[in-house]
């Protein structure tokens, strides 16, 4: 409502009436601390103090010694730290300049990776705010003056593309950690799948190739541009010194050039056009290269190696890999995924189908053809688990008020009825599995306190008949039953690191099978006395046995790009087969191998220790030993933080025209989201009115 009076200016404030509409993600109840120092102000819930207190001396120590710098400019930020959300993310956003961790980490082990969630947050999105603070130059500053935090965010995104943004973010989380995604192989499988697939969506004159490499493809696997982003940032560390991407953003920022000043930035400091050097770049990861002592070795390897995987990938592709089947034809028409097989029994299989057609969906073949048994619900932890006639997984369920509060919540499925049933309410479980009597249910719980804890429920009704908690255990994962008293999980240590672990349910005692290491695990399946499993050792995710009456480990599966999810049975008239899921640029796609045709390869433990990515991580010597294992361990005072504090926090201002309506609004949001303010101008010309109003 907006009052006019003819050449008369007067205040209005608006009456906020109450709604249905869901506004704030918190309810008013939630008490807030917070940690407030002259570089960031850290907001929590009462609990995480330990987590508020690593994240800012994580901070702290980024401000302190600007590691692979982009300049020196700081300006303060506050960060929320979210704990009632099941979806693992964070970002650092304008208008207003806040950032927010979402502190439940994916329980993806290959993803994302296994070093403790907070400093994984903490040394990528706090790159993001370093590198919004330093590109404050130039014409970006002047957007800012005029405009405030919406119009920097617009001359920002103007001048420095989103790969950079989060390539450099992927580089700092893995250059400053013993792991990082620049070291995962999912993450850096993705161009050579490409390229092994002919799939070269490069800069070579063709504008739809590299906008389609640019922008992704609804047809076409095509790596988002975190992948994209990464790889032309290692290589510009690489190629041209520490300082080179400083220089270009500092250019990029303040629009020197002014139209595409990134690209202009790049041919000045790297002395090539900007579609050289992205070709250049890919180049360099496609094959051998001249480069200095300390890398050149690793280089050549990686070379040899994916030279290796790219002859593997084309007999696994036409299904003569020394023995290995391909169960259904690849789908050139469009990305499909095959993933999550079980064998039924006979030559039945079950597995969980989708594409970028098609919602995830469960199917059964067999012998008659290919069943659909039912879509699977949405859901933030893919897997799902199978025994004895029923499916168990965990489901993505949303609060009807609040935003920021969700839950994963275990739905039984029983494939003969095709009935589902929910078993658990407002629950925050993961990865879960069913006992060989269907008795009981293994699940991950994560507490909005941060904790991780191994949950055995009742399958009938949800009962937590026993819950594990280990001191050195910072999260468990894909817990599956060994038999009724005892299990094998995948664990990530305080350090970050991973190994396997076998849990007796009824006392709590956990007992680690493999040796711990950065190399990330996953996936386990058991057979007899045997442990299948994916993991990183060889610089590649392959399936590997572990034999628990010596715990000697295996190699089953030998590349190409990456293997999950296997799954390993007795089926008649085969004998027992293995069955896994393959990455490739066409989906996820399913393979099976004869027991008889398995080459065990036994794996020197020593191969299990150290980490080696597929591409060298470029001036990796330089920072030396892990940075996160070099942050001081501080005690910063904590306060009660006001849900008062800032309601009318100014962040933007900016002029709007929509004929006959001038306007000029004032923008305003606190950083818990529970207000948003506009204070506006307007005058319309037909009118000859002034209105002065309040949102």
């Amino acid at each position: 409502m907006i009052l006019r009076f003819p050449l008369l200016v007067m205040f209005l404030l608006s009456v906020l009436l109450a709604s249905a509409q869901q506004f704030g993600g918190n309810p008013p109840s939630q008490k807030w601390k917070q940690i407030n120092t002259d570089t960031v102000r850290i907001i929590f819930a009462p609990g995480l103090e330990s987590q508020a207190q690593r994240v800012a001396a994580v901070v702290h120590t980024m401000t302190a010694r600007h590691p692979a710098s982009i300049g020196n400019q700081l300006y303060k930020i506050n960060i929320v730290l979210q704990n009632q959300t099941t979806v693992a993310n964070g970002y650092v956003g304008l208008g207003p300049f806040r950032s927010e961790f979402f502190l439940i980490p994916d329980p993806d082990n290959f993803g994302l990776g296994s070093i403790a969630w907070a400093d994984m947050l903490a040394l990528h999105e706090y790159r993001h705010v370093m590198q919004f603070n330093n590109f404050r130059k130039g014409l970006s500053k002047t957007m800012y003056r005029l405009f405030g935090d919406d119009g920097l965010a617009l001359a920002q995104a103007a001048a420095i593309p989103d790969w950079f943004f989060e390539g450099d973010a992927v580089y700092s989380e893995t250059i400053l950690s013993g792991q990082g995604r620049g070291r995962l192989p999912l993450f850096m499988n993705s161009f050579p799948a490409l390229w092994q697939g002919e799939k070269n969506y490069l800069p070579d004159g063709k504008a739809s190739s590299w906008m389609k490499l640019r922008n992704g493809s609804m047809k076409d696997y095509v790596p988002n541009h975190y992948n994209l982003g990464y790889l032309l940032v290692n290589y510009g560390y690489q190629k041209y010194g520490i300082d080179f991407w400083k220089k270009v953003t500092a250019d990029a920022s303040a629009f020197k050039g002014l139209l595409y000043p990134f690209q202009k930035a790049v041919k000045k400091y790297a002395g090539v056009e900007y579609k050289i050097f992205v070709a250049d770049a890919f180049d360099y990861y496609k094959g051998p290269r001249q480069t200095s002592p300390p890398q050149a070795e690793g280089l050549k390897k990686s070379s040899e190696l994916q030279l290796m995987n790219g002859a593997s990938q084309q007999k696994i592709n036409q299904g003569d890999a020394a023995g290995i089947q391909k169960i259904f034809p690849i789908n050139k028409k469009f990305v499909t995924n095959y993933r999550f097989p079980y064998q039924l029994g006979g030559d039945s299989l079950l597995y969980l189908k989708s594409s970028y057609r098609q919602l995830p969906s469960f199917y059964i073949k067999s012998a008659g053809g290919e069943k659909k048994l039912r879509k699977k619900d949405i859901s933030v932890d893919e897997q799902f688990s199978y025994r004895n006639g029923k499916i168990v997984y965990a489901a993505y369920e949303t609060d009807p008020r609040w935003a920021w509060r969700d839950y994963s919540v275990i739905r039984l499925l029983d494939i003969k009825t095709n009935m589902q049933r929910t078993i658990t309410r407002k629950s925050k479980y993961f990865t879960p599995d069913i006992s060989p009597d269907g008795s009981r249910i293994a699940a991950v719980q994560n507490d909005v306190n941060g904790e991780s804890a191994l949950h055995i429920l009742d399958a009938t009704d949800g009962r937590v008949l026993k819950s594990i908690r280990s001191g050195e255990i910072a999260l468990f994962t894909d817990p599956k039953f060994i038999d009724d008293s005892s299990l094998v999980t995948a664990v990530r240590l305080l350090d970050g690191k991973m190994a396997l672990a076998r849990v007796y349910w009824q006392d709590g005692k956990t007992i680690r099978l493999t040796p711990p290491s950065f190399h990330v695990l996953g996936y386990p399946c058991v057979e007899k006395d045997k442990i299948y499993f994916t993991a990183s050792y060889n610089g590649n995710d392959d399936v590997f046995a572990l034999r628990m009456s010596d715990n000697k480990i295996f190699q089953i599966s030998h590349g190409p790009f990456g293997n999950y999810f296997v799954n390993v049975a007795l089926s008649l008239p085969k004998g027992t087969t293995i069955t896994w899921s393959t990455f490739t640029a066409e989906g996820y796609q399913l393979m099976q191998l004869d027991e008889k045709d398995m080459e065990w390869k036994e794996v020197d433990t020593a191969l299990t220790s150290g980490l080696a990515p597929r591409f060298p991580v470029s001036n990796e010597a330089v920072f030396g030993k892990s940075f996160l294992d070099n942050v001081p361990q501080r005690n910063f005072q904590i306060k009660n933080y006001s849900k008062s504090t800032g309601l009318f926090h100014i962040h933007s201002w900016r002029p709007y025209y929509s004929d006959p309506e001038f306007t000029y609004s004032i923008y305003g949001e606190n950083i818990l989201n529970t207000l948003q303010s506009e204070f506006y101008y307007l005058y319309n010309r037909n009118d000859r009115e002034h209105a002065v109003g309040l949102n």
